[in-house]
């Protein structure tokens, strides 16, 4: 039997559970544990198979800021670490529930999307937390306040040490690895163009609304539309961020990267 194969890279800073993660996942003791920094001194890879999958999971060393990088073979390895999210269909960044999110995890979430990939937030040993309920609504709340991109991760609240929650996050993977190749007709397209021209307002350029005239989806290994709009010049941020919201929303596609090709028209009072 062919399995299809998903590319799953673990990173995060050192001591937030990846080795462990790696361990739990496998079903055997593979990746060095404990409280030492830094055990975990090169990539290790190891496969494993789970409802007609087969997962290739690559465990890394701990990312640790430039600013406190000194040793020549560290500095090697965070580059190293680099390459793998290149080469992977999926990017886990393991958090300690404990220490909450950081600046130096919001940096790698922005590098592993700025490559194009599904990402994972998977806060760790969330067994150990006081109040789990009122943790998890802090963080989803602390992410759409102040992460532009909480439209494109996927959280999970997870205990690596106690298996608990991880086939639920291997089942939201497989899920966005599958939605990932979707193809949307193009009456469904033009549905959605409808509809979003039918909202009462719609952000200006130069006191012009712009409107959406007619979209296609692209060949690609991700999901890329192009989409022609009423102006002569690229639409503002605003725009492109008001358009990926209503385009997620409206087809279900959270947490999966997009890619948008808008194109101008030559008369911008044509709607």
């Amino acid at each position: 039997m062919n399995l299809s194969k998903i590319n799953i890279g673990i990173i995060g800073k050192p001591n937030s559970g990846k080795s462990t993660l790696f361990n739990t996942l496998l079903g055997e003791y593979i990746s060095p544990v404990g409280d030492e920094y830094g055990l975990t001194k090169s990539l290790i890879k190891q496969k494993f198979t789970h409802k007609n999958f087969e997962f290739i999971i690559v465990d890394t060393p701990g990312l640790r800021r430039r600013s406190k990088v000194k040793e020549e073979h560290e500095l090697a390895r965070n580059s190293e670490v680099i390459k793998i999210i290149n080469n992977v269909d999926i990017t886990v960044l393991l958090i300690d529930s404990l220490e909450g999110i950081t600046r130096q995890d919001f940096r790698l979430a922005d590098l592993a999307l700025s490559k194009h990939k599904i990402l994972f937030f998977l806060f760790n040993k969330s067994d150990i937390l006081d109040d789990k309920r009122k943790y998890q609504l802090n963080i989803k709340k602390h992410l759409r306040n102040n992460y532009s991109k909480h439209k494109l991760i996927n959280i999970d609240f997870i205990s690596a040490k106690n298996n608990t929650r991880i086939s639920n996050v291997l089942k939201e993977i497989i899920l966005k690895k599958e939605l990932i190749s979707i193809k949307i007709n193009k009456q469904k397209l033009n549905k959605f163009i409808n509809y979003l021209n039918k909202k009462s307002t719609l952000p200006r350029f130069n006191k012009i609304e712009i409107k959406p005239k007619y979209i296609v989806q692209l060949e690609n290994k991700i999901p890329k539309f192009k989409i022609f709009i009423n102006i002569q010049k690229k639409p503002p941020q605003l725009f492109q961020k008001f358009f990926d919201n209503s385009f997620r929303s409206y087809f279900k596609l959270d947490g999966v990267p997009i890619l948008y090709d808008f194109k101008t028209s030559k008369n911008p009072y044509i709607r």
